[in-house]
């Protein structure tokens, strides 16, 4: 994460991306997000390398912080998933 890190208030459209976790404002653990409960109050980041899965609470003054896709240049590479063979048809 080298470009500008924003405050995420809705911890659930985060699942699967790779975030800042901060506390008061400092950095705790960066990470992808593995879960979040559906009230949207705890967060899980995956195990990577010697780092454990973690779990953030908001109740405990924890905020995610996320890097706008668009801003790395990234948006737009994902291939689409269907692709039509239109030779296939019958």
């Amino acid at each position: 994460m080298k470009n500008k890190l924003y405050l995420q208030s809705n911890w659930f459209p985060v699942v699967g991306e790779t975030v800042e976790i901060r506390l008061h404002d400092k950095p705790v653990r960066r990470g992808r997000v593995d879960g979040v409960t559906s009230d949207d109050q705890i967060l899980w980041l995956a195990a990577d390398g010697a780092e454990l899965r973690a779990m953030f609470e908001r109740c405990q003054d924890y905020s995610v912080w996320i890097e706008f896709k668009w801003e790395t240049g990234s948006a737009g590479r994902a291939k689409s998933a269907t692709h039509l063979n239109t030779s296939a048809r019958s």
